[in-house]
């Protein structure tokens, strides 16, 4: 009689730690796919363009330098498929944009519209590939310098 309650209880504790595992095992893989990364992030690419000095002039003088640097992303398909890489019209559009813009007041960085000048880039960045190639810009770095805080040498 012992020996059928020493082998009950063991069998009983055998199923306890068995179910136990399985449904620990269960909960986990059911929370690694609900925490899965998202489809709009599957095949995309964040690239870094390389930082971009722009001279502000006015008046026929120097202003102050513009330091912008900026990460896109882009459909990993569509980065093999290029020949040029978009950052090169990223930066030349940049550039084009900064240096011509005599409205931009860069005393006061705070009431420029940065949303709307990314929205513009990408939407010309884009004209000038022939396709929606980038799909978002955003800004890395993005600071005016006066001339008078750069020290020579």
């Amino acid at each position: 009689m012992t020996a059928r309650l020493l082998v009950a209880g063991l069998w009983l504790c055998a199923t306890v730690f068995v179910s136990s595992h399985l449904v620990a095992d269960w909960r986990a893989k059911r929370a690694a796919e609900a925490a899965g990364e998202p489809s709009y992030f599957r095949g995309v690419s964040y690239e870094k363009t390389r930082p971009l000095s722009v001279p502000i002039l006015r008046d026929g003088r120097i202003a102050g330098y513009v330091v912008a640097q900026f990460v896109y992303t882009v459909d990993t398909e569509d980065l093999r498929r290029l020949r040029v890489p978009p950052e090169s019209f990223i930066l030349d559009e940049t550039f084009q944009r900064l240096f011509a813009d005599e409205t931009i007041d860069f005393a006061n960085l705070r009431a420029f519209d940065m949303r709307g000048f990314l929205a513009g880039l990408t939407r010309s960045v884009n004209a000038r590939l022939g396709e929606d190639v980038v799909r978002e810009l955003m800004v890395e770095e993005f600071n005016f310098v006066d001339p008078t805080q750069i020290r020579a040498g």
